[in-house]
């Protein structure tokens, strides 16, 4: 898969607004002064590398016309968000550590309607640290067969559930893996649950919720680890260290190793 990324120049070229140096779109304007015409000419430039896939610096995110351009012209902008599901064992761990939360004393839930490898294999692992599990989804049909996979095979008891009423009332911990915001709100919540939401930042609406919502994580990379080593080149000082970070786990996947969140 071909990635480009896209930033701004510490310089202004007047006769050239745009460069293309190796996997690198360079804008020579200062950021605010970026205009349709230049983004036209991204999306040329992308169209004809057939691209895809682009990570665009800190400065450039604040840009909404630029990345609203970019989606339609179907260019998906890494955001951190994958390697947000990909960490997210290590996520729950950190949580719990930093909130004086026993599992083996409390429940945790998953608000989660599509299945993937990834969650699966989360809720597989965390299933065995934790008191009890709930899934919290829309699609109960869909996750009978998970639920007596991991019955019969793993001796590993979940409860698969969709009542709004009672399915996160008792949760000190919850993993929101796909539910926007206005299915969230439909469910009863415990007033001081944590919630780790994945997607798109939420709010819960409850006038008594007193929790946390994490809509974000950090990292910190491994000393003298291969990504660290890569990523801390000079090239790369413009960009979100997750959204890099992301990219190079996908093609190297045993460098997840040395993420610490």
């Amino acid at each position: 898969m071909i990635v480009f990324f896209i930033e701004e120049s510490d310089k202004n070229k007047i006769f050239k607004h745009l460069e293309v140096i190796e996997d690198k779109i360079i804008i020579n304007k200062k950021v605010e002064k970026i205009n349709k015409k230049d983004i036209n000419k991204i999306n040329i430039i992308l169209n004809n590398m057939k691209c895809n896939k682009v990570i665009i610096s800190k400065k450039l995110k604040d840009n909404g016309i630029l990345k609203n351009s970019l989606y339609s012209n179907n260019i998906n902008i890494v955001n951190g968000k994958i390697l947000y599901k990909m960490l997210l064992e290590k996520i729950i761990e950190t949580t719990c550590l930093n909130n004086n939360i026993n599992p083996k004393e409390c429940q945790i839930s998953f608000t989660v309607n599509y299945l993937d490898s990834n969650i699966t294999q989360t809720i597989k692992n965390i299933s065995k640290t934790f008191k009890s599990l709930n899934i919290v989804t829309n699609n109960i049909n869909s996750f009978k067969q998970l639920k007596e996979n991991f019955y019969y095979n793993e001796g590993i008891i979940i409860t698969v559930t969709n009542n709004k009423r009672k399915a996160l009332l008792k949760s000190a911990l919850i993993v929101n893996y796909d539910f926007p915001e206005d299915l969230i709100n439909k469910y009863s919540i415990y007033d001081n649950s944590i919630i780790i939401n994945t997607e798109e930042p939420i709010n819960i609406h409850k006038k008594r919720f007193n929790g946390k919502m994490i809509n974000d994580y950090n990292i910190i990379l491994k000393k003298n680890s291969d990504i660290e080593i890569e990523l801390q080149k000079k090239k790369y000082q413009k960009f979100d260290i997750k959204d890099l970070a992301e990219v190079f786990i996908m093609q190297y996947p045993e460098e997840i190793s040395n993420v610490i969140v």
